[in-house]
């Protein structure tokens, strides 16, 4: 017999142990043996009775051996069989900037229908997971999985094994007291609040466009020697910035001392960046929203823009006015307050403005692999034939779609 075979049988018997021996005892020793004490008592002239004795206690003894092996092979199996055990679960509504990744585990993804042709790019998805152990699982194990954003920030998550018979179903959140992402184990008894970057209620999805405001950063990012607070600026009125380079500039401005925040407030840009930092704390991304809120409280924004409506120059007033239709209409009516609204006109104008709530548009920032995008509801009556050709053209001209204008007009 060759080494090579040697080897190999020497790997299995390790391998499997008194199984692979009762399997050679009864199968070829048992057989072997009595091939040679059946050709014993057949043999001619008959052998002596002590021969005979021989060839049958060999035959006996490697039948029996190879019985009892079978019987030490079902205790080692019973007590001492190797296992595999599963912790099989879901991570769901990841958004596009979101990663995971792990060595030790088995991640499959699947993707959420999108809802519309322009809905690929900010397409949500889930993340189903199978954790492998020779041991049983206990219960509040942990195992960690790595997560980013835009491949940049890695952090770890943690997975907690529950003992429990449906299957674990997970949705990352924000920790805003420990300012840190988490999973949340979601219970599959009560329906869940689903954590969308999109409106599926929305007729019509207007990607952010290269407009003004895109321009006016452009041409700001290309002047010779940019300041620290014209980088850090721009990258905020950016929309084509992704969540990890908001964020990092995020925590660059919140680890400043608040008297040096204000001189960012004054910045002159394509837009207040008063009206920046609270549009960021409307943004899909639950970490940069709460870090946004945290940076207009300390900065004291508030108090600023009641300084600014309080100012006796109009161009400081008309600024800080534009940022009340931008707001919420009980934050635009409690800075109001603070300021004494009957001093000025513009001011009275404007509070009649913030009450009647038909001239506020709040922004709502949704992450998106490529920057933010923004969504609008569009409404109009079927029955008007005019405003109907004049959107039609308008949306099929604008809008991010291969739709043609007939087809366009059917979805009218």
């Amino acid at each position: 017999m060759a080494n090579q075979n040697i080897q190999q049988l020497a790997e299995q018997a390790f391998k499997y142990g008194p199984f692979f021996f009762s399997v050679l005892f009864l199968i070829f020793l048992t057989r072997w043996a009595y091939k040679k004490y059946s050709t014993a008592i057949a043999q001619v002239p008959a052998i002596e009775g002590a021969d005979k004795k021989i060839n049958r206690t060999m035959f006996m003894s490697t039948f029996f051996m190879g019985l009892a092996l079978v019987v030490v092979s079902v205790i080692w199996w019973w007590w001492f069989k190797p296992g595999v055990y599963l912790f099989v679960g879901k991570i769901q509504n990841l958004q596009p900037q979101e990663e995971v990744a792990a060595d030790v585990y088995y991640l499959k993804r699947e993707y959420r229908g999108a809802l519309s042709e322009e809905d690929t790019i900010g397409q949500l998805r889930n993340e189903e997971f199978v954790i492998l152990r020779p041991s049983p699982f206990r219960k509040g194990q942990s195992f960690a999985l790595e997560y980013s954003k835009n491949h940049k920030r890695r952090e770890k998550l943690w997975i907690t094994y529950e003992d429990s018979s449906e299957e674990s179903v997970y949705e990352v959140d924000y920790d805003v007291n420990n300012q840190r992402a988490f999973l949340k184990r979601l219970s599959q008894d009560a329906p869940t609040q689903q954590k969308s970057s999109l409106f599926p209620r929305f007729v019509k999805t207007v990607e952010a466009a290269e407009g003004p405001q895109r321009r006016l950063v452009m041409n700001q990012n290309t002047k010779q020697s940019p300041t620290e607070e014209e980088r850090l600026i721009s990258v905020l009125q950016d929309p084509r910035s992704n969540v990890a380079v908001k964020l990092d500039t995020i925590d660059i401005l919140n680890s400043k001392p608040q008297s040096e925040l204000r001189k960012y407030l004054e910045f002159s840009g394509p837009e207040p960046v008063a009206l920046t930092i609270f549009d960021l704390t409307q943004h899909s991304d639950d970490e940069l929203a709460s870090k946004a809120t945290f940076l207009a409280k300390k900065a004291d924004i508030d108090g600023y823009l009641v300084e600014q409506l309080s100012s006796s120059e109009q161009v400081r007033r008309q600024a800080a006015e534009k940022i009340l239709l931008r707001i919420s209409r009980t934050h635009a009516q409690a800075l109001l307050k603070r300021a004494d609204v009957r001093q000025y006109e513009d001011l009275r104008r404007t509070s009649q403005e913030v009450s009647s709530g038909a001239y506020t548009q709040i922004l709502k920032p949704t992450a998106a692999l490529d920057g933010d995008r923004y969504y609008v509801k569009a409404t109009w009556k079927r029955e008007d034939p005019e405003t109907v050709s004049c959107l039609t053209k308008l949306f099929n001209t604008e809008l991010f779609t291969k739709r043609t204008l007939s087809e366009e007009a059917t979805l009218m």
